[in-house]
């Protein structure tokens, strides 16, 4: 096999493994969190959800440390409401998520960097 085929078949995995983490995760994860959130009567978190955005800020807050959030301005949600309906099946959902879109994003640059396709 050669490499081009190798990483066909890698990118293809990963592919996959982004598309399906990301509904699983929106689905079981987000969806409960938020509805979670607004049955204490707040309003929903992260109203703006430009193409799919809002579950990127949802892993993130799942899956990262609550001070790696305190840095940042103008935050979309609030992770502490975020974090108190956390359970380890999002946080996994999360990680996988993360981990399998970070990964997409290098092979993409690896793709490019390499004039794979």
């Amino acid at each position: 096999m050669d490499g081009e085929l190798i990483f066909a078949f890698v990118f293809a995995g990963c592919l996959l493994t982004v598309m399906v983490s990301w509904l699983v995760f929106g689905r079981l994860s987000m969806a409960k969190i938020e509805k979670a959130i607004m049955a204490e009567g707040k309003p929903r978190p992260c109203p703006w959800d430009g193409v799919g955005g809002r579950l990127v800020w949802y892993a993130y807050a799942v899956a990262l440390p609550e001070s790696f959030f305190n840095e940042i301005d103008n935050r979309q949600l609030n992770t502490s409401d975020v974090k108190r309906y956390t359970t380890r099946a999002d946080l996994l959902r999360a990680w996988v998520f993360m981990i399998a879109g970070h990964g997409f994003v290098l092979l993409v640059f690896a793709a490019v960097v390499f004039d794979f396709g």
